[in-house]
């Protein structure tokens, strides 16, 4: 009885190349991703390459708090932390959402046909992400006057 992954996964479609870096994605390229969205649990194919998939798990989290602390724009920092510290990679362009789901939770490397969870790197849940939240929060500047700048 055979437990491969693979089963389940596809592959690249004929001329796919890389949204980010015009690269082809192919099999022998090895650089093909597919993610998992939840709730549906459906894999999708990724339009980014591994490389680029896997810059994005290592610096999405980091990146994100680094733009509140520097920001000076109140609206962009609104938008930011409306939806609070990210835990799962996310691209609305290379890793689009099916209607109804929430997030990427897992991701498929067809290099070496394993799956692997989609939280970034150095992302926090729970009570951590809610005091991170809590203290990105104060970089936001309240201005009873003008309560849209």
């Amino acid at each position: 009885m055979s437990n491969d992954l693979n089963d389940e996964h596809g592959k690249p479609s004929d001329g796919m190349c890389c949204l980010c870096t015009y690269e082809d994605i192919s099999e022998e390229a090895g650089n093909y991703v597919e993610y998992q969205s939840y709730p549906s649990m459906k894999w999708s194919p990724a339009l980014f390459e591994r490389e680029i998939v896997e810059s994005l798990v290592n610096s999405q989290f980091e990146k994100y708090v680094e733009t509140v602390k520097k920001s000076d724009c109140q609206a962009e920092l609104r938008r930011l932390l409306d939806q609070g510290p990210p835990i799962y990679v996310s691209d609305k362009v290379a890793l689009p959402l099916p209607e109804g789901d929430e997030y990427v939770m897992k991701l498929w490397f067809a290099h070496d046909g394993k799956e692997r969870s989609a939280k970034l790197k150095g992302a926090l849940e729970g009570k951590e992400r809610d005091n991170l939240w809590n203290e990105l929060k104060l970089y936001l500047i309240k201005d009873e006057e003008d309560p849209e700048e």
